[in-house]
């Protein structure tokens, strides 16, 4: 059978969608007058489910996914036994790593592939009941985490977006470049623990987890780790004591700041003459400047969007003179202020196992999802795609 064509008007693939739901045995409704959240409604056997057409060339993401969940949690959600969201291109790692995290039972994920649709999540067994591996790559890929000042999280950040990585099957090296080693302390399992490291576990029944390996520069031999898919260097403050051959082999570098009045002129100086350093050593990395402990409250929201104003003023001097350097907008991706990570490293005052801040309250975690929505931006805006494309 040749493939379908799927047409590109929102309601003409409606259209499509409905007559295989009905081939299928499921009866179609419209939804309520005015809604945005979902396309239609399907109803068999007693169960009535929102869906979600999704008919774009880029791959659903982790943010799709949340307002979708938000939509079947929110009032009058409850009439739904669950939720379909259908996409034309798929669905992005962190996406259904966010959903394996999360465990959810009320939202499945479909792709239309020619005349069918195929279940994505919850995945479907293979046989002997095992799931598909973690991913591999063709080539270690490095990122470099650089501070503007001091302050701004970039150790935790490039912690957690380590566990981001390894929630989605990679395996990681954490370098602490910085001479303070607060990644070596903040892994320790004991006092003789000479190579820190965490294991993550799998959210999904049946694949392996993933290990995050600490290492200071001087033990870092790229030989002995070619197992370890994704590289992160928590970077020295003092940019000229970070090791040049490494800088050199950064594909990706990204300077968090916090978003205060008193910083703001200040950060973007310091954060511009960050990437000119990084620019005179390596003229191939993608740069990033990346917005930390955000406070997304409403009441804020006028003094947010002037601030993001001028730092995004104050960034677009050198930004228009660097096609591989962006800002990054927090509705694309943000790190948001959370108690969670406030606390992150706690367990070195109550003597308590080291672990990231992903467990969850209220069966929700900020951070997890924010850490997995940048993934999410990086794939979308770098080559890290292109790792699964080389998948041996």
């Amino acid at each position: 059978m040749a493939d379908i064509v799927i047409p590109a008007d929102p309601e003409q693939y409606a259209e499509l969608v409905s007559r295989m739901l009905t081939r299928y045995g499921f009866t179609v409704h419209l939804p309520p007058e005015g809604n945005r959240g979902h396309s239609f409604e399907i109803e068999r056997e007693g169960k009535r489910f929102a869906v979600l057409l999704k008919n774009h060339k880029a791959k659903c993401n982790v943010a799709q996914v949340e307002k979708f969940l938000d939509l079947l949690d929110a009032p009058g959600g409850d009439r739904f036994a669950g939720g379909w969201l259908v996409s034309t291109s798929g669905f992005s790692r962190p996406a259904i790593t966010h959903l394996e995290a999360l465990q959810s039972k009320r939202l499945t994920l479909w792709t239309h592939i020619d005349t069918k649709l195929q279940r994505t999540y919850p995945p479907l067994e293979q046989p002997g009941g095992e799931q598909a591996s973690a991913p591999r790559s063709a080539r270690q890929k490095y990122f470099g985490i650089f501070t503007c000042k001091g302050g701004v999280g970039k150790t935790t950040i490039a912690a957690h977006l380590a566990g981001a990585f390894a929630l989605m099957g990679y395996d990681v090296v954490l370098l602490d470049l910085d001479p303070e080693k607060n990644l070596r302390k903040l892994f320790m399992q004991g006092p003789d623990d000479e190579a820190p490291s965490l294991y993550v576990p799998s959210q999904t029944k049946g694949r392996p987890g993933a290990t995050i390996t600490v290492l200071n520069h001087d033990e870092w031999e790229p030989s002995q780790y070619r197992d370890q898919q994704i590289v992160i260097c928590d970077c020295s403050p003092v940019l000229e004591q970070n090791p040049r051959s490494l800088v050199e082999r950064f594909d990706y570098c990204i300077v968090p700041t916090t978003l205060t009045p008193l910083g703001i002129a200040k950060n973007a100086d310091v954060i511009t003459r960050t990437f000119r350093h990084i620019r005179q050593i390596n003229g191939t990395a993608e740069l990033f400047a990346l917005i930390n402990v955000f406070d997304p409250s409403e009441a804020l929201a006028r003094k947010n969007e002037k601030l993001l104003q001028h730092l995004a003023r104050h960034l677009s001097a050198y930004i228009q003179t660097d096609p591989l350097c962006r800002f990054i907008h927090p509705d694309d991706a943000v790190i948001r202020f959370s108690t969670t990570l406030q606390y992150w490293g706690f367990h070195l005052i109550d003597g308590t196992k080291p672990q990231l801040a992903f467990s969850e309250q209220r069966g929700k975690n900020h951070p997890r999802t924010d850490f997995l929505r940048l993934a999410d931006y990086l794939e979308n805006h770098t080559e890290i795609e292109e790792m699964r494309k080389q998948e041996g």
